[in-house]
């Protein structure tokens, strides 16, 4: 005969286990939920790790292809990826562009004299150079990414402090995001094959295609080059950054020294550019405004504006908006395509705002890396 306990009893216990429940969960329940995120934390952290050991094998293998001494590569890599920049101080605004723009010369010629170091081969051509020095770069902010994560996550483990596992867990998404962006430049990068960002050269290199080039300006600045040309009866002068290797040049220092040196006779600057899209936008979608459309600290950015406020140029921008994964991983078909489209709207901007004889300058914004 199996024992029951009458229907009252057992109510009795089910309203036990509840009283029991509220309170295990009233003292305890916080501390249950953050066992619970630093679990899905640490899953996360471990893809991260996987993620940064990944693009540190595939950099050293490329690099170790043109390293003459394997050991100095080795003790030189792990030097450069735990290397970093300290900004100027900006409590006095004044010359903060030229302390950064200094700060940061500095910081790329150091860089790309490490790489060179590490390599050790006088063989190695200048453009392979700047595309291996780019691969390193993404490397490290990748690594420097899962740094940052394991900080937290750890802070948040020692502490106990659910606040901050919170606040990690709510930018997970965010930070997958980056790594997988990273990790992408990585093998793009290893590929030399044109990025997203490489959209505005792209687009430069295709207008001056099959034209007679008047005067090809090599390193008119450092880094970057000036095409001069006849087009729709105008003279339109072209700055990119040297291609074919991983630079993005300086192109507010050319376009300033241009304006500089034809004084009052250029009548617009036209820039083309990678944009940012926001969600929802489509991929290569190309939109018209006005302003500089250049990324990065805002040095050159700076230049750009100065200047055509100096000499009263107006200044147009084209963009062919993409996601950051989009931008830094190997070029879509789709964003590729809009060159097209993009030189229709700089021909009709110029027809439009210029007159027959105008001087023009056309400049293609980003990483010229695959980009001639």
């Amino acid at each position: 005969m199996i024992f029951q306990l009458p229907n009252d009893s057992m109510g009795i216990i089910i309203q036990t286990i509840y009283i029991l429940l509220f309170f295990v969960l009233i003292f305890f329940g916080q501390r249950i939920q953050l066992q619970l995120t630093l679990m899905e934390l640490g899953n996360m952290i471990g893809q991260l790790d996987r993620m940064r050991i990944n693009a540190r094998n595939e950099t050293y293998g490329k690099l170790k292809k043109y390293a003459k001494k394997e050991e100095l590569l080795k003790d030189i890599f792990e030097r450069v990826l735990n290397s970093f920049v300290i900004f100027p101080e900006s409590m006095d605004p004044a010359g903060i562009v030229q302390k950064m723009e200094h700060i940061m010369d500095t910081r790329e010629n150091r860089f790309l004299n490490d790489v060179k170091r590490m390599l050790n081969n006088p063989d190695i051509d200048e453009a392979s150079l700047k595309t291996l020095s780019n691969m390193v770069e993404a490397t490290m902010a990748l690594d420097m990414l899962y740094k940052i994560a394991l900080h937290f996550y750890l802070l948040a483990k020692k502490t106990g402090n659910f606040y901050i596992a919170v606040q990690l867990q709510m930018q997970a998404p965010l930070i997958f995001s980056f790594a997988k962006a990273y990790l992408q430049a990585v093998y793009a990068f290893k590929e030399g094959a044109p990025v997203g960002d490489s959209v505005g050269p792209l687009v430069v290199s295709k207008f001056i295609e099959g034209k007679k080039i008047k005067k090809h300006h090599k390193e008119f600045v450092k880094d970057t080059d000036v095409y001069e040309l006849e087009h729709l009866k105008r003279k339109i002068y072209v700055v990119k950054a040297s291609g074919p290797g991983g630079n993005v040049g300086k192109p507010g220092e050319a376009i300033k020294k241009l304006l500089e040196k034809n004084k009052n006779s250029i009548k617009i600057v036209i820039m083309i550019d990678a944009a940012l899209k926001l969600e929802g936008e489509k991929t290569g979608s190309v939109a018209e405004g006005v302003g500089a459309a250049i990324g990065g600290i805002g040095v050159e950015k700076f230049k750009i504006e100065e200047v055509v406020t100096k000499f009263e140029v107006p200044l147009y921008a084209i963009i062919i908006k993409m996601s950051l994964a989009e931008a830094i991983s190997i070029i879509k078909k789709e964003i590729a395509e809009t060159y097209e489209d993009v030189i229709k709207r700089i021909e009709r901007v110029i027809e439009e705002e210029t007159e027959e004889g105008d001087k023009i300058i056309l400049a293609g914004i980003g990483n010229t890396v695959g980009v001639p």
